[in-house]
């Protein structure tokens, strides 16, 4: 009997975690990923800032709503065309700072004071009227053992955050969710194939 069993590499199965970085996005200088001999797992360095712990680590999703050409003559669709594309960055941060509601919070500034003699230092969060643009990045593991990056500029962090101050249960988080306004050619997604020589 013959079997059913498609071929496959179960080393191409993959899971495992990403590493996430977001910066201001300066359209006149904009974000790139970090140099191709930076090791998967090292921090990127320059403006990129981790945004730390997650409850449920990161959701990348990417949404093609097609739109259908039609015509009187034939009952399916003669052809597809792309109406719209989203590109989605969605995850939950569970370290409760400043930054954190900033990023959460769509945008805004951070300024602080030194503490002085009989001044305590102090930080002050202002959110923006506006949402600000973000630059985003992330990183994991592909399918040859490196690493695989994923650049998304600019976005905006249109989530939703409902923190709760609770005495017990569980941590104080801040859902965020990131949305390119990129055109998708724009999206920079690049593998490490080999090693150098």
């Amino acid at each position: 009997m013959p079997t059913l069993v498609p071929t496959y590499d179960p080393a191409k199965v993959l899971v495992g975690q990403a590493a996430m970085y977001l910066q201001p996005y300066n359209a006149a200088s904009p974000a790139t990923l970090p140099e191709d001999i930076v090791p998967l797992g090292t921090p990127w360095g320059g403006l990129w800032t981790p945004p730390g712990a997650t409850m449920d680590g990161l959701s990348f999703d990417v949404k093609r709503t097609p739109q259908d050409i039609t015509i009187e003559e034939q009952m399916t669709p003669v052809d597809q065309r792309t109406k719209s594309m989203d590109f989605t960055a969605n995850f939950e941060l569970a370290q409760d700072t400043l930054e954190t509601m900033l990023w959460a919070y769509g945008g805004g500034t951070i300024v602080s004071t030194a503490a002085s003699s009989g001044v305590p230092g102090t930080s002050v969060l202002t959110i923006s009227d506006e949402m600000d643009n973000f630059a985003f990045g992330f990183e994991g593991v592909n399918e040859a053992g490196f690493w695989r990056r994923i650049l998304l500029q600019p976005v905006k962090s249109v989530g939703n955050a409902k923190t709760q101050y609770r005495r017990a249960n569980n941590q104080r988080t801040y859902a965020i969710s990131l949305t390119a306004l990129c055109a998708p050619s724009d999206v920079v997604i690049k593998n490490m194939d080999a090693a150098a020589l």
